[in-house]
């Protein structure tokens, strides 16, 4: 469904804020709109937007090539995960209680919330807080505690009590690793009491992963992929794992 150019534009600008590019033809097919329809929206913000070689950035100095060169370099891998958060946003409907989960894909999903849709969000990061304070219609509840700026995670014995008092609706939750034997991990142990904590809680458990964290294995266990009944992640997902999660009775959506 075609949104309209206002929310096009503050979509566009929030994309941005993760990354310095991003293709024309990618963001216009995030949007569900023609290029020509894109272009003709950008051109209408030039101290907003430029276009340089086919990638959208925001407006700077054209001197300063060497960033936008580098930035250029990383885009693709940002993409997939920005496409990951556009399928997970979909299965929020309104009313639901949503477990956001810290990680550099999580944001995504909240990019894509629209901004009239009521929800409550619960969340213990900062990176994922910083996103939902922008949606006018959403409730947030923050596991507060102490701050690891390693990982923006806020970790406080007591927030366990506050997951408590919370139900559900779906925990979306990240990982850097996952293993058809050895499970599903990531990098801090600080994070391993909540993630396992919304797992037993929440209605629905979605599982977001782009392709590479798949055969990966990190340092701290948190979960088997029985735990997930939904895995979100890009087209290049090993068929492996797609078959494995499909027999486990879970749904794969790519």
């Amino acid at each position: 469904m075609d949104r309209k150019k206002s929310d096009r534009i503050k979509l566009i600008q929030q994309a941005l804020q993760d990354q310095k590019a991003i293709h024309l033809r990618e963001m216009a097919a995030l949007l569900d709109v023609s290029e020509m329809t894109l272009r003709r929206d950008l051109g209408r913000y030039p101290d907003k937007f430029h276009l340089l070689g086919g990638h959208i950035t925001l407006a700077f100095d054209p001197c300063d090539t060497a960033e936008y060169k580098l930035a250029e370099q990383g885009t693709r891998h940002v993409e997939e995960k920005r496409r990951i958060g556009k399928l997970a946003a979909g299965f929020i409907q309104p009313g639901d209680t949503v477990f956001f989960d810290c990680g550099t894909t999580v944001p995504f999903v909240v990019d894509f919330i629209p901004d009239d849709l009521e929800f409550t969000a619960v969340c213990n990061s900062l990176n994922v807080l910083l996103k939902l304070q922008q949606k006018p219609n959403c409730s947030i509840v923050l596991c507060g505690g102490t701050f690891h700026r390693k990982n923006q995670v806020f970790e406080h014995r007591d927030e366990s009590s506050i997951l408590d008092s919370v139900r559900l609706t779906w925990a979306f939750v990240s990982a850097a690793g996952v293993s058809q034997t050895l499970g599903v991990t990531c990098f801090n142990f600080n994070e391993v009491e909540v993630k396992q904590k919304v797992l037993r809680q929440a209605q629905h458990c979605m599982l977001l992963a782009d392709h590479t964290k798949f055969d990966a294995v990190k340092t701290a266990h948190f979960a088997t992929l029985e735990q997930f009944h939904v895995v979100v992640s890009d087209k290049k997902m090993p068929k492996t794992y797609r078959d494995l999660i499909q027999a486990n009775g879970a749904k794969v959506v790519i």
